[in-house]
C-alpha cells in the first residue's frame, strides 16, 4: 500500500465541526497517515444559541486560524502538510494553497472564490450584498432541518440525516457574507491542487465547482467529479471511493514533489 508521509489537515464547512471528517479520518490513518480535524473557533460556534462575539468574526479570522494550523502541524511534525477542504474549508484550503503553506490542496465542493461565478451564484451573492446594506442578513446562521434535508443531506439515508444536522452549529453571519467576496490570485499557487465536484450537489452545483477548477487549471490543477454524490459527500453511500482517489492523489503528487 502506498504511504502518505506527509500529515494531512483537513478543514470542515459552514456549520460543522471537524467530527464531519470522522469517516475520512479513519479510513487516512488505517493507511498510516497523520490527520489533524481541528473545529473553527469551537468556543464560539455552538449548537447551542451563540455568544454575541461570533458575530465579530470574519472569514479572515479563519483564514488565521487555519495558516496556524498549518504552521503548528509544519512545527510538530516537521513536515508541511497538504490540506483537504469542504465547502467553507475548501475557500480555506484555497488560501493556504495561495499561500503555498500546504504541499497540496484537495478542494472539495469549494465555495468558490469572488469572480467564480455562475448566473444563479451572481444573483445569489448580489441579494446577499444588499442583504449585507439593510442589515437584514442573521449575526449568526444555522439552516433549518428542512432546508439541510434538502439541499445538504439529499443523499444521505434518512436514517442517518437526524444525527447529521444534530452535529451542526452556528455560523458566523458575518464570516459567511465575508466568503462571497474572498478573493484568491491562482497565480500564486505554485502546489498541486485537485477540485472534487459532486453531480448531485445543490449546495455547491458540479456546474460551479468545474468553474473553479478551471480557474486552478491554469496552474496545472486538476478536477474528478462523482456522480453518485451530493454536498455531504464524505458521509454518503460510497464514500469511500473518493477518499481512496484523494489519498492516492495525494500520495502521487507528493512523491511527486520529492516529499514521499
Amino acid at each position: 500500500m502506498s504511504q502518505l508521509r506527509a500529515p494531512v489537515l483537513m478543514l470542515h464547512g459552514m456549520c460543522c465541526t471537524g467530527d464531519v471528517w470522522k469517516n475520512f479520518r479513519g479510513f487516512f490513518e488505517q493507511r498510516g497517515a497523520r490527520v489533524y480535524t481541528p473545529t473553527l473557533r469551537p468556543e464560539l460556534r455552538l449548537r447551542a444559541r451563540p455568544p454575541r462575539e461570533l458575530r465579530k468574526l470574519g472569514f479572515e479570522d479563519y483564514v488565521a486560524d487555519v495558516v496556524g494550523h498549518a504552521q503548528e502541524i509544519e512545527r510538530e511534525t516537521g513536515v508541511t502538510p497538504v490540506v483537504i477542504g469542504h465547502s467553507m474549508g475548501g475557500a480555506l484550503a484555497q488560501a493556504l494553497a495561495e499561500r503555498n503553506a500546504v504541499q497540496a490542496a484537495v478542494f472539495i465542493s469549494p465555495s468558490p472564490p469572488a469572480g467564480v461565478r455562475n448566473l444563479a451564484a451572481h444573483a445569489w451573492w448580489s441579494v446577499m450584498a444588499v442583504g449585507r446594506k439593510l442589515g437584514a442578513v442573521p449575526s449568526a446562521i444555522r439552516p433549518a432541518r428542512v432546508t439541510a434535508d434538502r439541499i445538504v443531506f439529499n443523499r444521505v439515508p434518512e436514517a442517518e440525516r437526524g444525527d447529521a444536522f444534530d452535529s451542526m452549529v452556528h455560523e458566523s453571519g458575518r464570516a459567511f457574507l465575508d466568503l462571497g467576496r474572498y478573493a484568491i490570485d491562482e497565480k500564486n499557487v505554485r502546489v498541486p491542487t485537485l477540485t472534487v465536484a459532486a453531480s448531485a450537489d445543490r449546495l455547491v452545483p458540479a456546474s460551479l465547482t468545474r468553474m473553479t477548477a478551471a480557474k486552478y487549471a491554469s496552474v496545472g490543477g486538476e478536477l474528478l467529479e462523482y456522480r453518485a454524490h451530493g454536498h455531504w459527500l464524505y458521509a454518503e453511500p460510497g464514500w469511500e471511493t473518493p477518499a481512496g482517489e484523494i489519498f492516492d492523489w495525494l500520495v502521487a503528487r507528493t512523491s511527486a514533489a520529492g516529499n514521499a
